[in-house]
């Protein structure tokens, strides 16, 4: 009877001991830990927050930005992402898991920094193949310390705040990029397309010496950024007689050491001292249509 009443007295000292060391623990296990530092520009990356838990999932959370509440928050993970571009102090307002509330603690700070303005200025993006020279000015906004211009060619890059470059003399279009940081770490890009386009032009002199003495013998011509197959050049004297034409720029070109001898055509004879007229006609490499006239001095 004494060893019945002493097993029953110490097996309810048992479930006394378990309620009061136990039950308080399991009670307690549920937390959720908020914590995080960052320091980020306002034109990058988002900062992440870091909420852990314990205890049986699915975790429901509320946090605040300053003090102001937020949405509640339910997830199945013991880790938890704020991905986020606010600036200030991330409390948690509460949290429970399946089971119960639980207890709450850390806190989380981010600070976001303004970025600098890239800002590329040009006189003109549009050049000639001619004369196919940018000059790049940075005109961006902010404490800048350092400046990467890419001229879009496979040139190398330059680190100054203001360049003159040169591209090459073919008709293309490049994507130039600056990029700036400022005193604070913070990039910004700014992108700007340069056209180099073909130019047509045409010299046509206005008078020649057809004397034999090697010094200006023929007219001749100088062109660039022509149809050659739409050419057509003619002269005629007062009186509307066609004294030479050709259908080829390359028979009147100087650089190539041609051009009209002053000799009329039919009869392969020279022409007398006058003036003549011309007319001329060509479409250029983008297909507009030009015809001019004027006057030429043949001098012997």
């Amino acid at each position: 009877m004494h060893i019945v009443w002493l097993f029953y007295i110490c097996n309810m000292f048992r479930r006394l001991f378990s309620f009061i060391f136990f039950v308080p623990f399991i009670l307690n296990a549920q937390t959720a830990f908020i914590f995080g530092n960052d320091t980020i520009c306002d034109n990058t990356r988002k900062s992440i927050i870091k909420v852990d838990f314990t205890g049986e999932a699915p975790f429901v959370f509320s946090y605040s930005i300053n003090g102001i509440n937020q949405s509640s928050i339910t997830t199945l993970n013991t880790t938890y992402l704020i991905l986020t571009s606010i600036p200030g102090i991330y409390t948690l307002q509460g949290f429970n898991d399946i089971i119960s509330e639980g207890t709450i603690s850390g806190s989380a700070m981010v600070t976001v920094l303004q970025s600098p303005t890239a800002i590329i200025h040009l006189d003109s993006d549009t050049l000639s193949v001619n004369y196919p020279i940018a000059n790049f000015v940075s005109q961006s906004l902010g404490s800048i310390v350092s400046w990467d211009w890419n001229f879009g060619d496979n040139t190398s890059n330059i680190n100054t705040e203001s360049v003159s470059h040169m591209y090459s003399d073919s008709s293309a279009i490049y994507q130039s990029t600056l990029i700036i940081q400022d005193t604070s770490g913070c990039f910004d890009t700014a992108i700007r397309n340069v056209w180099v386009n073909e130019e047509y032009w045409m010299y046509i002199p206005t008078s020649f010496t057809p004397d034999n003495d090697n010094i200006n013998d023929k007219f001749c011509i100088e062109y660039h950024a022509i149809r050659e197959n739409t050419f057509l050049f003619k002269v005629y004297n007062a009186q509307g007689t066609l004294l030479y034409q050709s259908t080829n720029p390359s028979e009147l070109k100087c650089s190539a050491n041609n051009g009209w001898d002053g000799k009329y055509f039919e009869d392969n004879m020279d022409l007398p001292l006058d003036t003549y007229a011309y007319e001329i006609y060509f479409q250029d490499f983008e297909g507009w249509k030009h015809q001019e006239y004027g006057t030429i001095n043949l001098v012997r």
